[in-house]
């Protein structure tokens, strides 16, 4: 990975100024096509050496279509104890010293997933706040998003709420413990970005997806961060899950 000072990654004041406002920043390519190539490498390791693609396994999220009769993988997490080159993306500088300037401080991983988006049968996301799902942790949490691919309106972009996460957990569906009713969508703004790009949104942040309508896939890497005066918690939250991943692929190897 590039090593540059890292003032080279601080965000400026007017970046900061709409991350404040908006609850989300895209930041343009950050990262060359030679590291591109290389990320996209690991996604594609990831993919082989999570085990089978079965509904079973615990590691893996499937799409609800098949593509030509087979099972396809819709998101993995946790990744880093899979492949060595996401461990390393995950201590990168341009995606933990942004993170750390919003905090005020250092940042450690919190969470880790990748998303494929596969073409055609890539599914939507609904209107959420991944808050939602983070309610015994702390609210310090960003995520940063690292485009693989070039996402488009076409395939499925990111789509956020400006201001949502002003609101703190917003009203859900009923019946939905994640999912926030959407009476306009076109109060959601895309969030497209080349390949490289980055995304950064607080764990307040409306968000959510349309599917992928097109015939190429975005792959799509999350890693969330908290601040480190919350602590390390990522040993018990995702750890423990790779630990089970890991023992399920164990006993499920032909």
């Amino acid at each position: 990975m590039r090593t540059m000072g890292i003032q080279a990654y601080r965000l400026t004041n007017e970046q900061l100024n709409y991350y404040g406002e908006n609850g989300f920043l895209v930041i343009d390519p950050v990262f060359d096509e030679k590291e591109l190539i290389e990320l996209r490498l690991a996604a594609d390791e990831l993919l082989v050496k999570s085990g089978p693609i079965v509904n079973s396994n615990p590691r893996l999220e499937i799409e609800p279509e098949t593509y030509l009769d087979e099972l396809v993988v819709r998101k993995i997490e946790p990744i880093i104890d899979v492949v060595p080159a996401l461990k390393t993306l995950a201590n990168d500088a341009r995606l933990m010293v942004p993170a750390a300037q919003i905090f005020g401080e250092p940042a450690i991983l919190f969470e880790d997933k990748l998303n494929y988006k596969p073409p055609y049968v890539g599914s939507a996301y609904p209107l959420h706040q991944d808050y939602s799902y983070w309610q015994e942790y702390t609210d310090q949490l960003i995520t940063v998003v690292l485009y693989l691919d070039e996402a488009t309106v076409k395939n499925g972009c990111l789509r956020f709420v400006p201001g949502s996460h002003k609101q703190r957990l917003m009203e859900r569906q009923s019946g939905s413990a994640h999912s926030i009713e959407m009476e306009d969508p076109g109060i959601a703004v895309n969030a497209p970005g080349k390949a490289g790009s980055l995304v950064l949104f607080s764990c307040y942040t409306a968000h959510h997806s349309y599917p992928n309508t097109s015939k190429k896939g975005r792959r799509t890497l999350l890693l969330t961060y908290n601040s480190t005066s919350d602590g390390d918690t990522y040993p018990v939250y995702k750890g423990k899950h790779a630990q089970r991943c890991q023992e399920w692929l164990k006993s499920n190897s032909n």
